[in-house]
């Protein structure tokens, strides 16, 4: 195992201390970081971890940079589904909407966790970088929200950039929940919340 570790590309490299990273400050906190503690982790060299990222707020920022990207990416990928030109069914639109991010959530835990972990305890660039990421986000789902309003027949007068708040709040909230316990709170279950919810707003 060492040899193989020894050759490992940099590229690889990086993402394996990112990694390690990860599920250092998930299981522990950001408190618990230290550029000796990420090198024993990964079983490697200190000058290793330097290499690749500097020195800690490097190293801290690298990993935000990466979760940032996935989850603003996974998003996007949602968007452009729900980006049909003239969809027939704009509630199933919507409901297929949220089983996506459910399976995504899902299949990338590691990204949505420290998505949504809470800034406390997190170094002030961190939470100024992780707000910023939720603005993007809200920001890209907020046109989607406006243009799912109108062809759906939303009363005049609603708030499209609260809406998109309201929005990215409950898909976090339901993140956690799918997180936390898959079974009780699979995907399925908070897709057809989400057509109850719909079917009781009316059209």
């Amino acid at each position: 195992m060492g040899s193989e570790t020894r050759r490992m590309a940099p590229e690889a490299r990086r993402a394996q201390l990112l990694d390690v990273l990860a599920d250092l400050v998930l299981a522990e906190g950001y408190e618990a970081v230290s550029i000796d503690r990420v090198a024993r982790e990964g079983r490697v060299a200190r000058t290793v971890v330097y290499a690749q990222f500097g020195n800690l707020q490097g190293l801290l920022e690298a990993l935000l940079e990466r979760t940032q990207r996935r989850a603003v990416e996974q998003v996007q990928a949602i968007v452009v589904l729900a980006e049909a030109p003239s969809p027939e069914d704009i509630d199933g639109l919507i409901v297929d909407a949220v089983r996506t991010f459910g399976q995504i959530v899902l299949d990338d835990p590691r990204t949505w966790r420290l998505a949504l972990l809470p800034a406390d305890g997190a170094p002030a660039i961190l939470r100024e970088r992780t707000e910023a990421a939720r603005g993007a986000i809200r920001a890209i789902v907020q046109p989607v929200v406006a243009w799912l309003l109108t062809q759906r027949g939303a009363p005049s007068g609603i708030d499209e950039e609260l809406a998109a708040h309201a929005i990215v709040a409950l898909g976090e909230d339901g993140a956690k929940l799918t997180m936390s316990d898959p079974v009780a709170y699979p995907p399925e279950r908070m897709a057809e919340f989400a057509r109850s919810l719909l079917r009781a707003f009316g059209r």
